[in-house]
């Protein structure tokens, strides 16, 4: 358990989920993968994950008297995080040099997103306010980020692809859909703090039971869309198409389970590790069809 703590407390876990999804689209398109740009992927998402919270208490939008378990951890080891997270930046400057100048530009409009969503800039009724703060957007940023590295990124940084298509565009679809569906329980355990900073989310504005039904609809059509691919496009093999409708069958019983409180690793390393689940469905198919 300490272990796991570590991994998931720190950052690490959610940075190995980012990056499990992005090389999850380099075998879903049967691309060679670029080391350079998982390396980058899986660097920038722990220093942006980190960055982002060193801002909020540095906002003191985190209360130190009045935090959970994961929060000490973080205090506690405030220090060694801004090491890793130095040596992070560096790792990505490094990578950078490895990379296109499409795949730069659209990692440059994600690290914008990234900083925006906690530094406060948009003047409104006397205060400043995030990208976090502004009602029901909290959700479609992070998932609008996570399809913008782990889709798009592979997608232009490969030399198999000279422009983006109708599949390509159905995949993103799908892993916007995805991304979003598992942040919908984030919402539902953040729904004290955001009470307190006055966040309007979907759970506080409609209800838990109608935001995990919007969970399941996205989820639902992430099936179709996989369908589609499956039967009309045939881009996707049998074993593939039943893979991934099992692994978000599995998701929506963890999103209905999400609607009682949990314990925190509940949401930071099983939630966020079915990114992993999903990752595992294309890597199996390829070993099957290697075989």
């Amino acid at each position: 358990m300490p272990f796991i703590r570590l991994i998931v407390f720190s950052n690490f876990f959610v940075s190995l989920c980012v990056l499990a999804l992005t090389y999850r689209t380099f075998l879903y398109f049967s691309f060679p993968q670029s080391n350079a740009l998982l390396v980058l992927v899986f660097s920038s998402t722990y220093f942006i994950y980190n960055f982002q919270r060193l801002v909020r208490m540095n906002q003191k939008e985190i209360d130190e008297a009045n935090i959970g378990f994961r929060m000490k951890w973080v205090y506690k080891n405030k220090q060694p995080i801004i090491s890793t997270i130095v040596i992070a930046a560096i790792i990505l400057m490094v990578s950078l040099f490895y990379l296109n100048i499409k795949t730069i530009v659209v990692l440059a409009i994600m690290g914008v997103f990234s900083v925006v969503y906690v530094v406060k800039f948009i003047p409104y009724k006397n205060k400043w306010l995030a990208l976090r703060d502004i009602p029901f957007l909290k959700i479609f940023v992070i998932a609008f980020v996570w399809t913008l590295v782990t889709g798009l990124l592979p997608l232009i940084s490969s030399k198999d692809v000279n422009q983006i298509n109708l599949q390509h565009i159905l995949f993103l679809i799908k892993q916007f859909l995805f991304v979003v569906a598992i942040t919908i329980p984030f919402d539902i355990r953040d729904m004290k703090y955001d009470v307190e900073k006055g966040i309007k989310t979907f759970p506080l504005t409609v209800g838990v039971k109608i935001t995990l039904l919007l969970g399941i609809l996205l989820l639902l059509g992430f099936i179709a869309i996989s369908s589609y691919e499956f039967l009309v496009f045939q881009n996707i093999t049998l074993g593939l198409w039943i893979a991934e409708i099992i692994a978000i069958l599995l998701v929506m019983v963890l999103l209905l389970l999400s609607k009682k409180k949990q314990p925190e690793l509940f949401y930071s390393f099983i939630i966020e590790g079915t990114s992993l689940l999903l990752a595992i469905t294309v890597i199996a198919n390829v070993v099957k069809q290697s075989v």
